[in-house]
């Protein structure tokens, strides 16, 4: 734990962001840095890389247990470290993420049309359409 804290003060002084899983056991670790988002697996002990696109933005992020994941103005990233794969959903210009929460084995977001969920259990996204009145 004094090693993640030292790192994450070191990465915070030279611009570079962090985000922590927290809760015991912890198997995943999630970085963001310039163009590109670093996500490690205890349980596999082995980082993974995903790179971003030129004018890709991050706007939410989080790490729990053995899920982390990371939304943009693009895309939604999702890391099992269970699986230590990743895998992601488009999410287009006009579909804005409502909320985002990550616990646990488990990651969501709502968008004004669609429900996403990632588990650390089968590495993937799923996704349903909400209801939405006058359609």
């Amino acid at each position: 734990m004094v090693t993640a804290l030292l790192v994450a003060i070191s990465l915070a002084f030279s611009g570079q962001s962090v985000a922590l899983a927290e809760g015991v056991p912890n198997n995943v670790s999630l970085y963001v840095i310039t163009r590109e988002v670093l996500f490690f697996s205890a349980t596999a002990g082995v980082w993974t890389s995903v790179r971003l696109d030129a004018g890709e933005r991050i706007l939410q992020r989080g790490a729990d247990t053995n899920v982390a994941a990371v939304i943009t103005n693009q895309r939604a990233i999702g890391f099992s470290a269970l699986q230590n794969i990743t895998h992601e959903i488009r999410l287009p210009d006009d579909e804005t993420v409502e909320s985002f929460k990550v616990e646990g084995n488990v990651a969501t977001a709502l968008t004004r049309r669609r429900a996403l969920g990632f588990s650390a259990a089968t590495g993937k996204w799923s996704d349903v359409e909400r209801f939405q009145p006058g359609r």
